[in-house]
């Protein structure tokens, strides 16, 4: 298997507001050739009652649909041939705005959001856009590399060089985000494609993962079961989750892994 995903509600939430599917759609064109995109989708909810639930929800299952729809009604070239992190962006921007409209709407699901990470795979190529804290990191050579920046106060600390990337860690306000989908009628996304290599490993996290789980630890976890020609990703998923709840499990954990063989 070269993609699995899990989500736990971890050991003090009463309920689990992530919401993350992994998914690969493949057409065979008439000529014979056969066409595969991986989709990788993360999103971590925020608000009152079950409404950080729905905004999660809401903005993967929009994700979903769009792509299907992309690769099914139009000709598949007209998203694989094109800047497939354009397409996550106007995504999003549906997302953002079915969810602002729901919260206007329905005054118990008033200020819920929800963070955001995508990754599309195409032959060697990974399209990558996210909003919030959300993680994407990539395990290459026993490296460990976060591909994406957080959109949170403590990183505005960080870049200002007010604190340091440890000290981010631990700091009171970690769990401060300064951009999410649906808490305005607009959001800005951030965006990059990349190309990837034989083995190459992609992490796919909300916070409970790694806002409890320091980046050399989570390396070590990673390293421990990582296979260049195959890792055992649903072990490495279990570990991952199991490494968060050894420091406190305090969030709900989603992981979503893809090896790219």
């Amino acid at each position: 298997m070269r993609f699995f995903t899990l989500s736990d509600k971890g050991k003090v939430r009463p309920n689990n507001e992530d919401y993350a599917e992994s998914m690969a759609l493949q057409l065979c064109g008439p000529l014979g050739n056969r066409i595969e995109i991986t989709a990788l989708v993360l999103a971590d909810g925020m608000g009152g009652a079950a409404a950080g639930e729905f905004a999660s929800m809401l903005a993967v299952t929009t994700v979903k649909e769009n792509l299907v729809k992309n690769l099914f009604e139009k000709q598949p070239e007209y998203l694989l041939n094109s800047d497939k992190t354009v397409f996550l962006e106007e995504c999003f921007t549906m997302a953002n705005k079915a969810i602002f409209d729901k919260a206007s709407q329905n005054p118990d699901m008033e200020g819920m959001g929800t963070t955001i990470v995508v990754g599309l795979v195409y032959r060697d190529s990974l399209a990558l856009a996210h909003v919030g804290d959300s993680r994407c990191y990539r395990f290459r050579k026993n490296e460990l590399v976060s591909l994406t920046r957080d959109h949170s106060l403590v990183q505005e600390f960080v870049d200002a060089g007010r604190i340091t990337a440890k000290e981010a860690f631990t700091h009171p306000q970690r769990n401060v985000i300064t951009r999410a989908l649906g808490i305005g009628e607009t959001t800005l996304v951030e965006r990059k494609n990349m190309v990837l290599e034989k083995g190459d490993l992609l992490i796919l996290c909300s916070d409970g993962l790694c806002g409890f789980v320091e980046d050399d630890a989570l390396a070590q976890v990673v390293s421990n079961i990582y296979q260049p020609e195959g890792t055992d990703l649903e072990l490495l998923a279990n570990n991952l989750v199991k490494a968060a709840y050894l420091n406190g499990g305090g969030d709900n954990i989603s992981v979503c892994l893809y090896q790219h063989i």
